[in-house]
């Protein structure tokens, strides 16, 4: 007499799924912690966004010089509030390596998240499983995802958000739920509005048909109730529309509504559109790049026409279609573009491809009807798939190796050793942490051109009153890309007293000279 063995109950399935997705997060957490605090070299939007968030906590602001509107304040708020909850703004200063902690924990949120969507997508095992894999250890993703930058912080959130409203059993409350995490994405990063028709979309496509008006305008209303919070706050500092408009007075401000309006330098195009694609674009997939990921980017936009196909029979899958068109979108039209942009999109690269190779491997697998043969044929089937990232991805292992990180403290170190206390010293943004807490004159570089109060007010828009200069190839850029009148005059003016070796990104103290300084000053006082 045969006995039949009981079907898996869906506890027993969940519990398998969960073992699952622990071991993989367990895997994921523990490589990217390799490492973490030397590579790569901390950018100076790293020290800019760990700045914010000290002010805030000490300073009761929203930036240490005027808040420009710049990036929405939601990102600030949430660094300065792991600050005080971890007590590293207990001495002076939010530590880099603090904040990489905060990454490595959005890391970790991302992928599970990442995992919990391909679940629901495909309700099978293998395109969760890759696309953790694909993503987590992806030479581009993985590298990025250690910097202190608001994508990062933004992307849980907006995964979060599809998360709660893609599936099976879905409640107005995940509506609800999903319109504040989407509202939150956009107040840490204002790129995310470009999502909004696709969300828009993947809800009319997922929303019971009995009420998927309701759901619609309930998740449009609380989504711009929350993102309304940012111009509201503008306008109550009558810093929402630029001087000399309607409403916007005559005297000399920022402006919310000129922030935005401002995509980076002139193309000569409308909003700047593509402004930066292209060499960033480059970064993604250009194999002499460090953290370059061509396998990533190409083999998405390759899955992307296979899984629309696919969508055709299958409602579900037309959501991820749907959201790497919005990402797409954005990087089309969002002004000027940098690498860190591509994780907008690559997330939804990651799930095109590891639907398409789970997919795959079910066709071979479904050509043997023995339950054992099938198995074994399917992950030889897999190996295959995966090998050019299994090639690829183990030959750049350079993030778990190098130290990029330790010419950077070497600098700011032979400063505070070396340079008299009343010096003013300006600095790229990674290094303004440290050194204002010894030399009140240290400067962050951009604001050196950039806020009136810092370049007339306090330098005078002069060279001699100017000490040393923290230079990095960042400055250097930068100077030519936004046209820095004061900095580059400084550099200019100025010689190489000291020299890091960083590793890819060297680092340089630079004297200013203050030959002819008295007869410039003679001159003006005359």
């Amino acid at each position: 007499m045969t006995t039949m063995m009981p079907a898996p109950t869906p506890a027993r399935v969940d519990r398998k799924v969960l073992f699952v997705l622990i071991a993989l997060v367990m895997l994921v957490v523990i490589s990217q912690a390799q490492n973490l605090f030397q590579f790569p070299y901390i950018q100076d939007v790293e020290g800019t966004n760990l700045s914010n968030g000290w002010a805030l906590l000490n300073q009761g602001q929203l930036s240490p010089y005027t808040y420009a509107y710049e990036e929405p304040p939601a990102g600030s708020i949430l660094i300065g509030l792991w600050g005080a909850l971890t007590r590293t703004f207990a001495a002076v200063e939010l530590s880099p390596e603090s904040g990489r902690v905060l990454m490595l924990i959005c890391h970790a949120l991302t992928v599970t998240l990442l995992f919990g969507i391909a679940y629901k997508l495909t309700h099978g095992m293998v395109a969760p499983i890759l696309v953790v894999l694909i993503f987590a250890f992806s030479p581009l993703t993985g590298s990025l995802q250690r910097r202190v930058i608001l994508d990062n912080i933004m992307l849980v959130w907006l995964l979060l958000s599809f998360y709660l409203i893609v599936g099976d059993y879905r409640k107005l409350t995940r509506y609800m739920l999903s319109a504040v995490c989407f509202g939150l994405a956009v107040l840490v990063r204002e790129s995310a509005i470009f999502m909004l028709p696709a969300f828009l979309y993947v809800i009319r496509l997922q929303a019971n048909k009995h009420h998927w008006r309701f759901a619609t305008t309930l998740w449009i209303i609380l989504t711009f109730f929350l993102i309304a919070f940012y111009p509201l706050y503008a306008q109550m500092k009558e810093e929402l529309f630029p001087m000399g408009w309607w409403l916007g007075g005559n005297f000399p401000h920022v402006s919310l509504l000129e922030a935005i309006a401002d995509r980076g330098p002139a193309t000569g195009t409308f909003l700047n559109i593509g402004s930066g694609l292209a060499d960033s674009f480059r970064s993604w997939v250009d194999v002499q790049t460090m953290i370059a990921d061509p396998i990533l980017i190409y083999g998405g936009l390759v899955s992307l026409p296979f899984v629309l196909v696919m969508a055709l029979d299958n409602r579900r899958l037309r959501s991820v279609v749907a959201l790497t068109l919005g990402a797409a979108f954005f990087l089309i039209a969002g002004g000027r573009i940098v690498v860190s942009d591509v994780l907008m999109i690559a997330p939804f690269l990651a799930l095109l491809i590891s639907i398409l190779l789970a997919a795959a491997v079910g066709q071979v697998a479904r050509i043997f009807p023995q339950p054992l043969l099938r198995f074994l044929v399917g992950i030889v089937a897999l190996v295959i798939l995966m090998y050019p990232f299994i090639v690829y991805y183990s030959s750049r292992l350079e993030r778990f190796t190098l130290d990029q990180v330790a010419g950077q403290r070497e600098a700011i170190a032979w400063l505070q050793n070396n340079v008299a206390r009343d010096s003013v010293i300006v600095t790229d943004n990674y290094a303004f942490l440290q050194l204002r807490q010894k030399f009140p004159g240290a400067h962050h570089y951009w604001r050196v051109d950039t806020d009136p109060a810092v370049k007339y007010l306090q330098l005078n828009d002069d060279v001699c009153t100017i000490d040393y200069v923290l230079a990095t190839p960042q400055i250097a850029a930068d100077i030519q890309t936004f046209n820095l009148d004061l900095m580059r005059r400084v550099m200019e003016q100025s010689r190489p007293l000291m020299s890091f070796d960083n590793n890819g990104w060297n680092i340089e103290i630079r004297q200013v000279s203050k030959s002819g300084c008295k007869l410039v000053s003679g001159e003006r006082s005359s």
